[in-house]
């Protein structure tokens, strides 16, 4: 697997690369589909170091049960964020599409390679870990959930202890989730928890990858509502017409 770090270090290169295409760009769509490209390849590549570190403690012995649901939710994932980088290149002339298919060659051969070891793995001489089928289990929550998650699940968001509370009225810490989420802790290790209070939100919530274990938590169905109205006629590329 050593011989893959290289791969990961062309890979990253590639993605780099890609903002030179900025230059080259005539339409507002273009620098949209540019900017995906480079969220999504990076979001591939971050996916693909992820099962690979994975893959590493499988051989070494660790009994994790929950690695294989991982690896497929990273594979998957890094597969899918390809095609959904050329789809933001819909409705324009494609000359760009050509450009930044030479750089997905890098992110292409590395799942390629990535794919053959995850193969490899099920040919291994030992079983993949199962979970044993009589462990207890709340039938409320999945297997992976911490015994902390599950608590924050089953409490009310009144009496939750929130980092932020969102209110449109101002008796929160912010008036958006936006503002909210752009003033949490990049990578943070615990879980942050932010609660917002009954209101329809207008806006697009962009999570970025370095807000990590933030938890959005509202005031039930219809109460606390989040909406949105981008969508491709008016410019905007698949990818960022998400409400969150």
């Amino acid at each position: 697997m050593q011989l893959l770090e290289p791969h990961l270090m062309k890979a990253k290169l590639a993605i780099q690369s890609i903002t030179k295409f900025n230059s080259l760009s005539i339409s507002s769509r273009e620098q949209m589909a540019i900017e995906d490209c480079k969220e999504l390849l990076d979001f591939s590549v971050s996916e693909l170091a992820w099962s690979l570190d994975e893959m590493k403690r499988i051989r070494a012995g660790d009994k994790n049960v929950h690695y294989e649901g991982n690896l497929k939710a990273w594979l998957s994932a890094a597969l899918s964020n390809q095609d959904t980088c050329l789809e933001g290149f819909e409705g324009t002339d494609r000359r760009l599409e050509n450009f930044i298919n030479g750089s997905l060659q890098q992110v292409t051969q590395l799942i390629t390679n990535v794919l053959s070891l995850y193969t490899q793995l099920h040919s291994l001489p030992f079983k993949p870990p199962r979970i044993n089928d009589t462990q207890s289990e709340s039938p409320k929550f999945p297997k992976w959930m911490t015994e902390g998650d599950k608590g924050l699940m089953d409490m009310k968001p009144t009496r939750m202890h929130a980092d932020a509370v969102v209110a449109l009225d101002g008796t929160g810490h912010y008036r958006t989730i936006t503002e909210a989420i752009n003033a949490a802790p990049s990578y943070s290790k615990r879980r942050y928890v932010i609660y917002v209070k009954k209101g329809v939100y207008r806006e697009n919530v962009d999570m970025k990858k370095k807000k990590t274990n933030i938890m959005l938590v509202g005031d039930g169905i219809g109460a606390t509502v989040v909406t949105g109205n981008r969508n491709f006629m008016q410019g905007w590329t698949t990818f960022r017409t998400a409400t969150v």
